[in-house]
């Protein structure tokens, strides 16, 4: 089952906020936020969580990554529930606090706000992003035992970023992947291809029953392992079509992501990732698969 809308998903798991940037609440007797999406939707996570949980404080918000679109309300979820947990890998707790990247997540959010706007949403926040410290740093192979029979497993799954984890729910076969998955068809490595695949590999060999990509869907029963199997592929095909725009386009970045983007971008319907994001993605993978073949071009 695909599931692109927010709410309840299964007992105790919820999508909320927006189901294009969402944040993941797996409730229980701790309960778990997983990412922290775009700055204009603090105030939208924060109702919503608060919603499923009452008086209740989240115990943690695991993070999977660095990037503007998953960060983007840490602060604001953190003043609203102080004892909240923040975790994440040691380079994402450094990348958040260097002067330049704080500046890039702030002019995206804001950006995005627009965005908001033209999906619909009616409450969008109008406050910057804030940097943050991380409380709890992870590594791969870390357990949370949130109960005795529920616990969340840390894999870093490398490729879309550097200080990239997923999260495992084994009892409940609940995987956050994230970008270490594709997103709405979208190929998301842009450090290492290779890494992204072997990511991907690893991921597959889990039993996975719901599996939570970063923007847009859920997948639920036996579609899930397949769409990590078809992530992989998918990745693949990719690759070598944007080989085969860099040959035809001698090696010009611009004129190939002008020829990604209008299959890949230009028909789609809102909600759709932000312009200035897209083509910044892009042209990051379009290099790296430059840099993979310009010997042979």
């Amino acid at each position: 089952m695909f599931i692109d809308w927010k709410g309840k998903v299964e007992d105790k798991f919820y999508v909320l906020g927006h189901p294009a940037v969402p944040v993941y609440l797996l409730d229980g007797k701790r309960p778990v936020l997983f990412d922290a999406g775009f700055t204009g939707l603090s105030k939208i996570y924060k109702r919503e969580i608060s919603q499923v949980l009452g008086d209740r404080s989240p115990y943690l918000l695991l993070l999977t990554h660095s990037h503007w679109d998953h960060v983007g309300s840490v602060s604001y979820l953190k003043d609203s529930w102080p004892e909240m947990k923040v975790g994440g890998s040691s380079q994402a707790g450094e990348t958040v606090k260097r002067t330049k990247v704080i500046k890039q997540i702030r002019a995206l959010n804001k950006e995005a706000m627009h965005d908001l706007r033209e999906w619909g949403v009616k409450e969008v926040f109008e406050g910057q992003f804030e940097s943050f410290d991380l409380d709890v740093m992870l590594k791969d192979g870390d357990i949370f035992q949130l109960e005795s029979s529920l616990s969340i497993e840390v894999i870093y799954t490398p490729g879309h970023t550097w200080d990239f984890l997923s999260y495992w729910v084994p009892e409940k076969r609940i995987l956050v992947a994230s970008e270490a998955v594709t997103c709405d068809g979208i190929s998301e490595f842009l450090v290492d291809y290779d890494a992204y695949l072997d990511s991907l590999k690893r991921l597959s060999v889990l039993d996975v029953r719901t599996l939570c990509t970063g923007h847009g869907l859920v997948i639920t029963g036996v579609e899930a392992k397949k769409y990590i199997l078809d992530s992989m592929k998918g990745t693949k095909t990719y690759v070598s079509m944007v080989e085969q725009f860099l040959r035809e386009e001698k090696g010009n970045i611009d004129r190939v992501v002008a020829r990604i983007k209008e299959i890949e971008w230009e028909n789609r319907g809102m909600p759709k990732q932000p312009e200035k994001a897209y083509i910044m993605n892009t042209e990051l993978r379009a290099k790296l698969i430059l840099e993979r073949i310009k010997d042979n071009m």
